[in-house]
């Protein structure tokens, strides 16, 4: 029975272990937190991720979980000048501690094994022989070793990869929300000085509000989030409507914005998922997508080699998995650089406004 171990439990990890676990394998899933976990994500879940719980036959099953039903975006830049566009195919917005724990069950139901608490914390060098992965329980600080053939990486930020982690210069941020006064079936994407954000309702009537800022606005605020959050609110007047009269849920998140295209140092018998592949621009909402995506075309390779590893199938992931990123990376690398510059935005919005087949022949270009 073919074997792999896979790091991490969030919609990558799950989506690769319960393919792997349908087909056969001895798969065993390694998270350090416990479920259900909040962390930072705009929590719209796009079409790419959808089709691929299409395929699972899990779109119905996800879908009782009441995500919300986006069918379109509204652009606010600082100006005051809004844009808005249909999405050519709708996205759901879902909180991640409901999503991943779905996920991970299903997974574990197909036969996947679960370590949980449990760290990863290396492997030992070989080109072909089992990999020796050191795991420690987080709660016992017991040390274990186990001899895998494939390793899967799907931590979120490619902790140990031998070029290290990829951060940018900027943070996220996030937190919950309810009583907002905006529409209920879009993302508003917010302009400001240096920065943008997202709002979009999830299940429950709450809503998600995801923003990237430069680490030295939370620095010159003293790490005080909330501050951070009063200095962009204070820089768009849209946003100040949507949040006037709401209610904070919850703690403020942060966590370091790393963005760099496909890795090519992946380890011996390793393979990359998600953000420990590649990592987007937050903007496009792609993240959750990507990373099922990817997960299930690297679930698919691995079955169709029989469990035999072979380094040529890495090369060839890397190949698909730049076909999967690439112009997503350009165009919402493209759409924060707008955002968040207002001379940008002033000249970028009007021209939207009346060239529509343009706007939406982008989104269809960047995977949309």
């Amino acid at each position: 029975m073919p074997e792999a171990v896979i790091i991490g439990a969030g919609p990558a990890g799950s989506i690769a272990g319960l393919i792997l676990a349908r087909a056969g394998w001895n798969i065993t899933i390694v998270e350090q937190h416990r479920f259900p976990r909040d962390k930072v994500c705009g929590e719209c879940l796009s079409a790419l991720g959808i089709s691929v719980l299409e395929r699972l036959g899990l779109c119905d099953h996800v879908g009782a979980l009441e995500p919300a039903i986006l069918h379109r975006v509204c652009l606010h830049p600082s100006n005051g000048n809004p844009f808005q566009i249909e999405l050519p195919k709708p996205m759901w917005g879902i909180s991640r501690s409901r999503l991943d724990r779905y996920l991970l069950d299903q997974a574990v139901l197909a036969g996947a094994r679960l370590l949980q608490p449990w760290r990863y914390e290396g492997i030992g060098e070989s080109d072909s022989q089992p990999l020796r992965v050191k795991l420690r329980n987080l709660e016992a600080n017991e040390i274990r070793l186990i001899e895998m053939p494939w390793l899967i990486i799907a931590d979120g930020k490619s902790t140990f990869s031998r070029r290290g982690r990829s951060s940018s210069a900027d943070l996220g941020i996030k937190s919950h929300w309810s009583r907002i006064v905006g529409p209920c079936d879009a993302i508003e994407l917010f302009g400001c000085h240096g920065a943008y954000g997202g709002l979009a309702p999830i299940e429950n009537d709450r809503w998600n509000a995801a923003f990237s800022v430069p680490t030295a606005m939370a620095r010159e605020s003293g790490g005080d989030l909330q501050q951070v959050f009063e200095r962009l609110l204070a820089d768009n007047p849209a946003m100040q409507l949507r949040f006037a009269g709401a209610r904070r849920i919850g703690d403020w998140l942060a966590s370091p914005l790393p963005r760099f295209a496909v890795r090519r140092d992946w380890p011996a018998r390793t393979i990359l998922l998600g953000n420990a592949a590649a990592a987007i621009e937050p903007i496009g909402g792609e993240g959750m997508g990507l990373a099922m995506r990817s997960a299930e075309i690297a679930a698919q390779m691995m079955i169709y080699s029989k469990g035999v590893w072979n380094p040529r199938i890495a090369v060839e992931l890397q190949r698909r998995f730049m076909s999967l990123w690439q112009v997503r990376q350009l165009a919402c690398r493209a759409g924060g650089v707008v955002a968040s510059s207002p001379t940008l935005a002033r000249i970028a919005s009007p021209w939207l406004r009346h060239n529509r087949p343009i706007a939406q022949a982008v989104l269809n270009w960047a995977g949309k």
